[in-house]
């Protein structure tokens, strides 16, 4: 078994191919998360590996992932923006803040 600790960076468009890539990992018997960290959307990502992984182990975990981003995806540019607004006050935009919105919404999870 190898045993790999993870530091998720933050960014909206970062955390989507993040989701992909730990889902990857999760198909991985052979490999163990020993630890994960992570800022903003990295921290969204590792919670919701951490959570998942408790609840229903590797599926569990790829399910967890599979949700947020499900739900992310589900909030309108308003509602999304809005949020945004509240936690990041100081940003130029909420579009800049969160950096998500691009040609492919909802995110799929990245697969190499």
């Amino acid at each position: 078994m190898k045993r790999i600790n993870l530091a998720l960076q933050g960014g909206g468009a970062h955390g989507a191919f993040t989701w992909g890539v730990l889902d990857r990992l999760l198909e991985e018997e052979d490999i163990e998360i020993a630890s994960i960290s992570g800022a903003s959307a990295g921290a969204l990502n590792g919670a919701a590996v951490k959570s998942g992984l408790l609840s229903g182990g590797r599926e569990g975990a790829r399910q967890s992932l599979a949700n947020v981003w499900s739900r992310m995806g589900a909030l309108t540019d308003e509602r999304l923006f809005g949020w945004v607004s509240a936690w990041f006050p100081g940003a130029a935009s909420a579009s800049h803040a969160l950096n998500i919105r691009g040609p492919s919404w909802p995110p799929t999870p990245w697969r190499g």
